[in-house]
């Protein structure tokens, strides 16, 4: 596997999925969709492709005007970090702090209401940094709409203010030079006044006025002092409104293309419907003329509105500085300007997420494998790449899994390239064989087959070309490949498909995969489930299902069960359960898993006669089946798991009323949830089951010591101080995964019983002891 693997997902407003929650992918690759037809699965599938492409069809969008939002998780499976698959310099150093250690990520692509979408990282802390800075942004744009509402109040009071001072200061100054005047003429009577009396009056009145005077002077200096700082004052107001006018222009501008671009676009939709209609050629030459002038128009609008878009921020940015930093406007322009191009400069969450989307795995999806194998195919339309010839897609599948290239058909000795194709057809017959176990007769398997034949004279045209001729061959005939059943060729079109994707080991992927084999015989399906059990370990596998043939008992935690919250209204909500909370969907909707159920019992595998174990859910079976494997001596038991602790007396109601030996094992926090009498069809209570409780362990993850527990399950090194089921409790972690890493630990041969320490053989081996009495 690549090291970034797709981990879980969340499906929000898409088609009737109004909120998928979010659900993990099985940690073995391979998860399976159940449900009833319109529950929902294939619009799962579709969410997941079209979050990978971008692309949406208008069939898609909800009638309540919400828009699909698609999350993706993912997990870095080695050494590396988030960090690491981004240029460390354009992280910004806060943020750098936050994510240094992550191995897992979120992307999210949102879309609007024209279908345009946008991708973003969303991980809780990398959204919450840049959460912080919008919100800062916010706040800023509300100080400088605020500042920018009280400059104009302060303009008006300002305005009111110098008017009333130049009054004042004019009156003053007519005042002043009327007592000017008064002094003048005064002076000019001291001097020819020659009586004393006479002079004395007038200098005493001259004295009152001059000091009058000088009153008044000092007052209109006063005034005059606060005309010129209020004048002042009033300058800077003017150039802060000055900007926040430029502001709330651009604003103005924005909205006004805006409702330009939207006109357009619903103008386009009425042209794009007037095509359709139009009746001749005439008619669509000139509607089609309008749609490019209107297309046009819609382009230079969002060119437009990009630029509005960009100057409104840094007019915003200039604002906010001159306005609240009580600098210059030179000063705020030059801060502002530096600080926007830091920020260009720095990631933002968009770029982030388009950086790590280049490392994603790519998601396929196989609704139909239209690319079936053709009967033949020239070698020029093969060697030019012309895929739209009818079987390119196969016939190129079927050459990449036989490890041929271009080079291989320009060997000149035909005889040596004869023997060549003969033993590749061995060599992809007895692999397609692996899977394909159906048989034509009794003993007669079919094999794949090609051959390098060259066109005679019968076809003028081509007379001497090469081309490649497909056959499926038994032991009685050679048939075409179009000359098969359906269900045949569709499973050499998905074996071909499924396995060149994986040879192609430069690119993970995650495979989509609506409905498969369909056609196919119920032992062909258990084929399709073969393929997927050996290209789990090069690729994910996504798929929806309605056979008991393509789900495995003993893998339910691969199940996501997908329904309706209404089963009778195929308008109402997608509902999707994960593993751990199968129980609560619909009987309809389990019944590929009920089919399976009574499928593994006609061929006793699942309830035996006798040695049958009622565990109290998935997640309890999951633990006691492995460890009974691999205990030195192996009981022979078969558990079979209730959907809860409360549901496990309708199993032994069942299997009393089918007269079949059982016993039933329940840990302490099971115990009080059983009931004490259990109720027989048609008969009187009964109380006397045979129940072992294992008072001192509330789940069965408490059989193992805290140290094998952190090694073999947690798999990680953390301290654990309290139970380990309490532990699991508190920190909200998912006992699915937990148990799926146990099993898993076991397949690949990373457990045996004697890795465990005393405490952990101890507690197992009296468990098994206890279920050796019971039965």
């Amino acid at each position: 596997m690549a090291p970034i693997k797709l981990n879980s997902f969340c499906i929000r407003n898409y088609r009737s999925i109004v909120n998928s929650g979010w659900k993990t992918l099985a940690s073995d690759n391979i998860t399976v969709l159940i449900g009833q037809n319109e529950s929902g699965k294939t619009s799962v599938l579709e969410a997941l492709y079209a979050f990978y492409t971008g692309s949406l069809s208008e069939d898609v969008l909800r009638s309540d005007n919400t828009f699909p939002v698609v999350s993706c998780s993912f997990k870095i499976e080695e050494s590396k970090k988030v960090a690491d698959f981004l240029i460390k310099s354009r992280i910004p150093a806060n943020l750098l702090e936050i994510i240094n250690n992550d191995q897992e990520f979120v992307l999210t692509r949102e879309w609007d209401k024209e279908k345009n979408s946008k991708i973003f990282v969303a991980t809780e802390n990398i959204a919450g940094y840049f959460n912080t800075i919008e919100t800062i942004e916010k706040n800023l744009f509300e100080k400088t709409e605020t500042e920018i509402q009280n400059n104009i109040i302060r303009s008006e009071t300002l305005f009111n203010s110098l008017s009333e001072l130049e009054k004042q200061c004019t009156n003053i100054s007519h005042e002043l030079l009327g007592l000017r005047k008064t002094i003048a003429e005064k002076e000019r009577l001291l001097k020819k006044s020659k009586q004393t009396d006479a002079r004395q009056f007038i200098e005493i009145e001259l004295k009152d006025i001059k000091n009058q005077y000088n009153e008044l002077e000092s007052l209109y200096t006063k005034r005059q002092a606060e005309l010129n700082e209020k004048a002042g004052l009033s300058r800077k107001v003017s150039e802060k409104l000055s900007a926040g006018h430029r502001l709330k222009q651009l604003e103005e501008s924005y909205i006004q293309e805006l409702e330009k671009c939207t006109e357009n676009k619903n103008k386009l939709v009425d042209l794009e419907h007037l095509y359709e209609l139009s009746s001749n050629e005439k008619e669509k030459r000139i509607v089609f003329n309008d749609l490019q002038k209107v297309r046009n128009d819609i382009d230079l609008s969002r060119e437009v509105l990009a630029k509005l878009e960009t100057d409104k921020y840094r007019a915003l940015r200039i604002s906010a500085k001159f306005m609240l930093d009580n600098i210059t406007l030179v000063e705020a322009e030059t801060l502002a300007n530096k600080e926007i191009n830091n920020e260009k400069y720095y990631y933002n969450k968009f770029e982030i997420g388009e950086e790590l989307f280049k490392h994603i795995p790519v998601f396929v999806f196989f609704e139909d494998f239209s690319g079936l194998l053709p009967n033949k195919i020239d070698l020029e339309d093969i060697l030019g790449n012309n895929y739209h010839i009818e079987g390119y897609k196969a016939a190129l599948n079927f050459l990449k899994i036989s490890g041929l290239d271009i080079s291989f058909f320009r060997e000149k000795n035909h005889r040596i390239l004869k023997q060549k194709i003969e033993s590749l057809n061995s060599d992809v017959t007895l692999n397609f064989q692996d899977y394909w176990t159906q048989f034509i007769g009794r003993n007669n398997k079919i094999r794949l087959h090609f051959e390098l034949e060259h066109y005679d004279y019968t076809v003028p045209g081509k007379s001497g070309k090469p081309y490649l001729e497909f056959w499926i061959k038994d032991n009685q005939e050679r048939l075409y490949p179009k000359q098969r059943s359906r269900g045949v060729r569709w499973f050499i079109s998905f074996y071909l498909e499924l396995k060149a994707a994986a040879a192609d080991t430069g690119c993970n992927r995650v495979l989509l995969i609506d409905e498969p084999g369909l056609s196919l015989h119920a032992r062909a399906q258990e084929d399709v489930l073969k393929v997927f059990e050996d290209l789990k370990q090069t690729m994910q596998i996504v798929y929806s299902t309605h056979s008991p043939h393509l789900v495995k008992t003993d893998k339910l935690y691969r199940i996501l069960a997908v329904q309706r919250v209404n089963a009778n209204d195929d308008k109402s909500e997608t509902l999707i359960y994960d593993p751990t909370k199968i129980g609560e969907a619909s009987a309809d909707t389990l019944s590929p898993v009920y089919s399976l159920l009574g499928i593994k019992l006609a061929d006793q595998q699942i309830i035996k006669a006798k040695h049958n174990i009622i565990v109290p859910d998935i997640i309890a079976y999951y633990y006691l089946c492995w460890l009974n494997k691999i205990i030195p001596q192996p009981l022979e038991l078969s558990f079979i798991p209730a959907t809860g602790a409360d549901s496990v007396g309708l199993l032994i109601n069942i299997l009393t009323s089918w007269q079949i030996k059982y016993g039933v094992l329940l840990f302490e926090s099971d115990n009080a949830l059983l009931a004490e009498k259990i109720h027989l069809p048609g008969e009187k209570v009964f109380s006397g089951a045979p129940v072992l409780c294992l008072n001192n362990f509330d789940s069965p993850e408490d059989l193992f010591s805290v140290l094998d527990f952190k090694k073999y399950i947690y798999q990680q090194r953390t301290g654990i101080t309290e139970k380990i089921s309490e532990f699991i409790i508190n920190n909200s972690l998912s006992r699915k995964i937990l148990a799926t890493n146990f099993v898993n630990n076991i397949n690949e041969g990373k457990v045996v019983f004697s890795n465990f320490d005393e405490t952990t053989k101890e507690n197992i081996n009296m468990l098994f002891l206890h279920i050796k009495e019971l039965l």
